[in-house]
């Protein structure tokens, strides 16, 4: 008899378990829409592997304009990819050779595996592959975590603190805004004399002090973002196309962050509404996917600022710039615009240690900012977004 010991610490045969089928919830290859699907129970076939019970998986952009553009990348020689690639789980066995994890902790799953080729995959940082030849659970041919049980190789995944395990279903966005911040540290230290005052070095824990910070998007990353600027320091504004009695305006508020809505107002005049303390915006850091208002925003940025883009849009979009102008620009004012996607194991590793800072700080800000749960049954429901307040959607595939 093969047992295993699960969560609870009982002895289970494994064969059993390994024989039954279990529900999971994506797209199916040259088909629009989303929907469930059955599939085989994932079975621990490495002394590495790891199993996991799935518990919550928080949905993004991303997922929802995956099934809205039909955008499935499905695996050769598979007919389908099970979606979601937020989530937190808890071990429910483990192989042989696997020594960090046991039954009963709850983990984290890396979204990225690497091309095991180029020298940033061999060294535990696929999220700057230089191949592309990688894969991403729930995104790139690779299925993702709304289903009830997965198994992976216990490098992926990352080993949450007990005391965090409620609000841990943001740590995979906020690690994308741990990877921007540190980005926009590693590249301002080319300005070591910038700010003469103690304590706001770039190596500093209020590193943001004296400098001011544009986020534009108030959607989920955004707020993550405006959030890790605050806990710094930093002046921080944040911009949107929502009214002023809107629910993520009462967010910026309780962080003491500025919100503008840009509705009204031109590049130029957004950049000088936020230079007013000091004359200078020395960030901006683009979280909406709005490619004609973050391209525009470029001519007006201030000299030696650093401009951070997370945002992946979908849509064709057309704008004009004079090319020239901005080539000029950039040169002679020491500018930096710079692109970070994905995260890896270190970025997981800061969000799990700034989760509750930002909760405790802002008034329960990540409590508040789940508008919905909804069970894995309605998955339907969750990918349907009609709710103009609604901010993010968790997926519950098993209450805690």
């Amino acid at each position: 008899m093969n047992l295993g010991v699960d969560d609870r610490g009982c002895l289970f045969d494994m064969k059993i378990l390994m024989n039954k089928t279990i529900t999971g919830v994506g797209m199916m290859r040259g088909e629009p829409g989303v929907r469930s699907f059955e599939v085989p129970m994932p079975e621990i076939k490495q002394p590495n592997e790891v199993l996991v019970r799935m518990k919550e998986v928080g949905l993004d952009g991303t997922d929802i304009n995956m099934v809205r553009y039909n955008l499935q990348d499905v695996a050769e020689g598979k007919d389908r990819i099970i979606l979601g690639h937020e989530g937190i789980g808890v071990v429910e066995a483990v192989g042989k050779k696997v020594k960090s994890l046991k039954a009963g902790d709850i983990v984290n799953v890396l979204v990225r595996r690497g091309c095991g080729e180029c020298e940033p995959c061999l060294n535990n940082a696929s999220d700057m592959c230089m191949t592309g030849r990688f894969i991403e659970r729930g995104i790139h041919k690779l299925d993702g975590l709304l289903t009830q049980y997965i198994v992976d190789k216990e490098m992926y995944l990352v080993k949450v603190p007990p005391a965090v395990k409620k609000l841990a279903v943001f740590t995979e966005p906020l690690s994308i805004v741990e990877k921007g911040v540190e980005q926009i540290r590693i590249i301002q230290s080319r300005l070591p004399w910038y700010c003469p005052h103690d304590g706001h070095s770039l190596l500093d824990q209020d590193w943001g002090g004296c400098k001011v910070a544009l986020v534009v998007g108030a959607g989920p990353l955004g707020l993550l973002a405006a959030a890790l600027l605050r806990l710094s320091k930093a002046y921080t504004y944040v911009c949107d196309i929502v009214s002023e009695d809107h629910p993520k305006v009462k967010f910026v508020n309780d962080m003491e962050a500025k919100y503008i809505d840009v509705r009204d107002k031109t590049p130029e005049q957004i950049v000088d509404f936020c230079c007013t303390p000091s004359g200078i915006l020395n960030i901006i850091f683009e979280a909406s996917g709005a490619a004609a208002t973050a391209l525009e925003l470029i001519p007006f940025m201030s000299r030696s600022s650093i401009y951070v883009m997370t945002g992946i849009p979908r849509e064709n979009i057309q704008i004009s710039l004079d090319a020239a102008r901005l080539m000029r620009q950039i040169v002679r004012y020491n500018q930096v615009i710079v692109g970070s996607v994905n995260s890896n194991r270190s970025h997981f590793e800061m969000a799990l240690a700034d989760l509750e800072k930002i909760n405790s700080s802002f008034g329960g800000m990540l409590d508040r900012m789940i508008t919905r749960r909804v069970p894995l049954e309605d998955y339907l429901t969750a990918f349907t977004i009609s709710d103009p307040n609604h901010i993010k959607t968790v997926v519950e595939i098993e209450p805690w």
